[in-house]
C-alpha cells in the first residue's frame, strides 16, 4: 500500500510524511477513523514509508527491498495484531496462525472492515478478540533486534478488540517503548479504548472521503458513469467501502425492502412486520447493517424535503416519489425520534444483538412514532 494509491486525504498524507521526513515520528499513534475512511490503508501506507529505504517527498520508493516485502505484507520488521477467534483445536491462538489469511484479505481490499474479516474466517455474526497473549506476543516480537536495521512497527487493526487484560500489558509497551519502535492502532471506535491508551497516543484523525474523491474512484476503478458515481458518492457519507457495495448490490432491493416494511410499520400490521422481521434474520450481519444505513439515508433525505431543502435531496426515481410522500409524515414530534432508533439498531448490530428480537422491537418502536405522524 502506498499513499498515492489511496484517494484523497491529501493533508492528512502531507502531515505524516513531512512528519517522518522531519524526524518527528511519534513511538504510539492512533489512526482513528470511520468505516471505509482508509484508515487501515493509511496507517499501512505509513509503516512502509517508515521501513522505505529511499523515501521520497511525496511517498515510499515502492522499489527498494522493504517496499517488495511490503507489496506482500511480509516485511519482517512490521508486525500485525488484529481480532481473532482462539482455538485450541484448531491450534489458532494468536494472528500469527491467521496472518497469512489476513495479509490476503487486505491486499485484495485495504479498506475490509472487521465484518468482512470475520467472513474470511468463517466467523460471520460474531466478534473476535485481541487478548493477553496476543499483545505479550507482539511485545516479545518487538523486543528482537531489527531485521533490516531500521524501525520495527507493530500495527494493531481494530485496536478496541482489546480486552482489558490486552489492553493493561499494551501500556507497559507504551510508556516504556523498545527504541526504534512504533506502535500504529487502527481504530473506528475511539470510545471503545480504554482512556489510559488513548493518553499514551497520538492522535491522527482519518475523516470520510469526500464526496468528489469518492466519484472520481467509483469512474475510474468501477467504470461508472459520471451522474451514477455522484449519486452513490453523496449517499455513501465518505464511506468508500459502502460506496463500492453500492455498486455491487441491487439498490431497488434495498429500497423496497424498507418501503414495504415502513408502510406494514405505519398500518401496523403485525403479521406482515413479523415477515420481514423474519426475511431481516436471515440476511448476513453486513446485509442487515447496510440495511440500517440505507435506512437513515432514506430518513434524512425524508427529513430535507420535511424542511423543503430540495437542494440537499439526493434520491432519485422510485426513491424520490417516496420521499416525497413519507416526508409529509414526518414532524417535530417523530423526525429525531425515527433517526436514534435507526441509528440505535445500527449499534445494537455491530455488537452482535439478535437480529429478529432487534428488527421486531425496532418495527413496534416505529409504530408508536408513525402514530404521531
Amino acid at each position: 500500500m502506498l499513499f498515492s494509491s489511496i484517494p484523497g486525504q491529501a493533508d492528512l498524507k502531507a502531515h505524516l510524511i513531512g512528519a517522518a521526513r522531519e524526524g518527528r515520528i511519534a513511538h504510539a499513534q492512533l489512526f482513528l477513523g470511520p468505516r471505509g475512511s482508509g484508515n487501515l490503508a493509511l496507517a499501512l501506507a505509513y509503516a512502509r514509508y517508515l521501513v522505505c529505504k529511499e523515501p521520497g517527498q511525496a511517498d515510499a520508493c515502492g522499489v527498494c527491498a522493504s517496499c517488495s516485502m511490503m507489496d506482500k505484507l511480509a516485511h519482517p520488521d512490521v508486525h500485525y495484531s488484529f481480532p481473532i477467534f482462539t482455538n485450541e483445536k484448531e491450534k489458532i491462538r494468536t494472528s500469527d496462525d491467521l496472518v497469512g489469511e489476513w495479509r490476503t484479505a487486505v491486499l485484495k481490499e485495504p479498506l475490509i472492515d472487521e465484518t468482512a474479516w470475520y467472513g474470511v474466517i468463517e466467523k460471520d455474526n460474531a466478534k473476535g478478540i485481541i487478548r493477553v497473549s496476543e499483545t505479550h506476543n507482539s511485545l516479545r516480537k518487538l523486543s528482537f533486534k531489527s531485521s533490516q536495521g531500521g524501525l520495527r512497527v507493530l500495527l494493531i487493526w481494530y485496536a478496541e478488540r482489546m480486552n482489558i487484560e490486552a489492553a493493561n500489558a499494551l501500556l507497559k509497551g507504551l510508556e516504556e517503548p523498545e527504541p526504534g519502535t512504533v506502535y500504529l492502532l487502527v481504530s473506528e471506535h475511539q470510545d471503545l479504548m480504554l482512556p489510559t491508551i488513548l493518553s499514551r497516543t497520538q492522535l491522527v484523525k482519518v475523516p470520510g472521503f469526500s464526496p468528489a474523491d469518492v466519484a472520481t474512484e467509483l469512474m475510474l476503478r468501477a467504470g461508472l458513469p459520471q451522474n451514477e458515481a455522484q449519486s452513490i458518492a453523496a449517499r455513501c457519507e465518505g464511506d468508500l467501502l459502502e460506496a463500492k457495495a453500492m455498486v455491487e448490490r441491487t439498490e431497488d432491493e434495498l429500497f423496497i425492502f424498507f418501503r414495504d416494511w415502513l408502510r406494514a410499520c405505519y398500518g401496523r400490521k403485525v403479521v406482515e412486520t413479523v415477515q420481514f422481521s423474519d426475511h431481516f434474520a436471515s440476511l448476513g450481519r453486513e446485509q442487515q447493517k447496510a440495511l440500517m444505513r440505507y435506512a437513515l439515508y432514506i430518513i434524512r433525505q425524508c427529513v430535507y424535503h420535511w424542511q423543503q431543502a430540495p437542494d440537499l435531496i439526493r434520491a432519485m426515481g422510485q426513491e424520490l416519489e417516496f420521499v416525497g410522500k413519507f416526508g409529509t409524515l414526518l414532524n417535530d414530534r417523530n423526525a429525531s425520534g425515527i433517526r436514534q432508533e435507526l441509528e440505535t439498531a445500527h449499534a445494537h448490530l455491530d455488537r452482535n444483538a439478535n437480529p429478529k428480537v432487534l428488527f421486531m422491537d425496532l418495527s413496534y418502536k416505529l409504530f408508536g412514532l408513525l402514530k404521531a405522524a
